[in-house]
């Protein structure tokens, strides 16, 4: 009798997390099931009720975005939580970041007869928008680090200075988005020796020297910046893009295979099996 696995994610059917497990899974066993569970918040409690209720797995693994919860590893890698073993991290900050490819984009642009309309007319030229939509949140998106690497399990005051991931700020200029994020560490309400302003700029100023030319020509921000707010970014610059039609379109072909911490995550339930 073969092994019952299952592979724990956030969203629910039909989400990226889950559409992109279903191409690396593909072609392994039918007992392997993909059970999505919402938000990553309570994600533990979450996972052992099921497990103790309808789930009974042989074993089971939670797939997550990194999402400033973890800083971005050194080399591409399928991180496993110290504290959790079952729990392993995306090496990009989010599922969407998988989703954007120059080519790709370019792709669908011809597909759907979008090349004129956004004067985009090569891989070349949507190279040089996805660098404008980078610009435009770099200064955001280092406060996202920072406060990432500043907050604790104690009092954590979040990483966004809106409602939600992909809803930007009004304004993307240095200035408000450092002043905004050190107002809302300020509301913390059990502060520590850590949280100065001296560290809090020390650590912005890491990454904002991170965030350089070759960092943009390298097309890095699609490892290291939030993937919705990067989304939001572009379609500022490209108005009237459908973004529902792209991802559609991206996850139809997606090939888990160029990218090594999904074949690492494959190899991973194949050794489970």
């Amino acid at each position: 009798m073969s092994k019952i696995i299952t592979i724990y994610c956030e969203g629910k059917k039909g989400s990226h997390d889950y559409d992109i497990l279903e191409k690396i899974i593909y072609g392994l066993p039918a007992d392997l099931q993909i059970e999505p569970i919402g938000g990553i918040r309570g994600a533990g409690a979450i996972i052992q009720y099921k497990e103790k209720g309808i789930a009974k797995s042989d074993c089971y693994i939670l797939f997550r975005d990194r999402d400033f919860d973890k800083p971005i590893p050194p080399s591409t890698t399928l991180e496993q939580d110290e504290k959790k073993p079952y729990c392993y991290y995306s090496y990009r900050n989010t599922i969407e970041n998988y989703l954007f490819d120059t080519s790709l984009f370019f792709s669908f642009l011809k597909q759907k007869h979008l090349c004129e309309k956004y004067a985009i007319d090569s891989d070349h030229d949507v190279k040089d928008k996805f660098i404008e939509a980078a610009e435009q949140i770099r200064y955001y998106q280092a406060v996202r680090h920072t406060m990432g690497k500043m907050r604790t399990s104690e009092t954590d005051f979040g990483t966004k200075l809106t409602a939600k991931s992909g809803k930007l700020p009004e304004r993307l200029d240095e200035e408000s988005c450092r002043d905004e994020a050190w107002r809302k560490i300020g509301e913390g309400k059990l502060a520590t020796n850590s949280w100065t302003k001296d560290n809090f700029l020390k650590f912005y100023q890491a990454f904002i020297d991170a965030f350089d030319k070759d960092f943009m020509e390298n097309l890095n921000f699609l490892i290291y910046f939030q993937g919705k707010d990067f989304a939001s970014s572009l379609k500022l610059i490209l108005p009237g893009f459908p973004l529902r039609d792209y991802y559609k379109f991206a996850k139809k072909g997606f090939d888990y295979r160029k990218f090594p911490d999904l074949v690492q995550l494959r190899e991973l339930i194949e050794k489970k099996l």
